[in-house]
């Protein structure tokens, strides 16, 4: 079953930059919302886990008069089977955890996000990677009956074979995405945990039509954790043939910043750590660096003759 297309914005020219609000872990959701909309990018990626006790309806008010809009909603447990770095007291069992999500999602949807992002999870092993892959399935089937009842749909996040994922390629997320049997789910793609699988580009032109969100950075030459990435077109540049694929297979929903670089956040203090910038100023950077390799790629693809838009 195709997935529901996301939210298009068909001018090419316009590329819809969007933050995601992990990748600003000393920002407030209100001081993200603020960046976003001083550097004028479209919206931003909320996370769930940000959210202070005052109320969403301030939240909502606070966005709309800014002109912020949500590209990405994350449930502060978005995974199913865990992740190496779930706080302390965070359930372990799959159906615990997809309640949890559940919930999160019901509570997101007045955001309007273009998508909430769900993971299937990672052990932080790729020896030993997370499981069993049925309980995907299973409690996928659960969130996309939610997601329908809300109205929203939902990323389902390819995450990396080298950070211990059980579903590390696109023809096995898009297996498990026809095994569950609703147009709700799609998958979010993010150029950090897609950029070594083998024949990707051509993956991407084949399953364009199942991407429905996109998380833009780089890959540094030598990754020292998951939380080490690069801006995009540094370090290994990957991100311009990523983005050229995307193009050509008729993505045009948002291109939203996830760029994680830790300064002790998360375990590992790199002295050249981004998140050690002011983050207005990461935030400016990285879409200046975004803006530059997407015009790169489409101009590379209107000069092949591949898109003219």
């Amino acid at each position: 079953m195709t997935p529901l297309p996301p939210r298009q914005f068909p001018d090419l020219d316009s590329p819809q930059f969007a933050v995601n609000s992990y990748s600003t872990p000393h920002n407030s959701i209100y001081d993200d919302v603020d960046h976003v909309s001083v550097v004028g990018a479209a919206a931003v990626g909320l996370w769930e886990g940000k959210f202070s006790d005052e109320s969403d309806e301030k939240l909502l008010e606070y966005m709309a008069e800014r002109d912020v809009a949500t590209s990405t909603a994350v449930p502060r447990v978005h995974s199913i089977l865990g992740i190496p770095f779930d706080r302390p007291g965070t359930p372990k069992d799959p159906a615990a955890r997809t309640e949890l999500i559940c919930r999160s999602i019901e509570r997101l949807a007045k955001f309007g996000p273009a998508v909430i992002a769900v993971a299937p999870g990672t052990s932080g092993d790729p020896a030993a990677p997370a499981g069993p892959v049925e309980a995907v399935v299973e409690n996928l089937a659960t969130i996309a009956e939610v997601a329908a009842a809300n109205g929203v749909l939902i990323g389902l996040e390819l995450l990396a074979e080298r950070r211990g994922s059980p579903l590390h390629t696109i023809p096995a997320m898009v297996e498990v995405i026809d095994a569950v049997g609703s147009p709700q789910i799609g998958i979010m793609l993010d150029v950090f945990h897609s950029w070594p699988e083998p024949d990707l580009l051509e993956r991407i032109k084949t399953y364009g039509s199942y991407v429905n969100s996109v998380q833009v950075c780089d890959v540094r030459v030598n990754e020292r954790s998951g939380h080490d990435r690069e801006l995009p077109g540094r370090g290994r540049a990957t991100a311009q043939p990523i983005i050229a694929a995307l193009i050509e297979a008729g993505y045009n929903s948002y291109w939203e910043m996830e760029v994680f670089s830790d300064d002790g956040t998360y375990f590992n203090d790199f002295p050249d750590s981004y998140w050690k910038m002011p983050h207005l100023d990461f935030i400016r950077e990285t879409k200046r660096e975004f803006e530059r390799v997407y015009g790169a790629a489409l101009a590379d693809l209107r000069a092949k003759g591949v898109v003219v838009g």
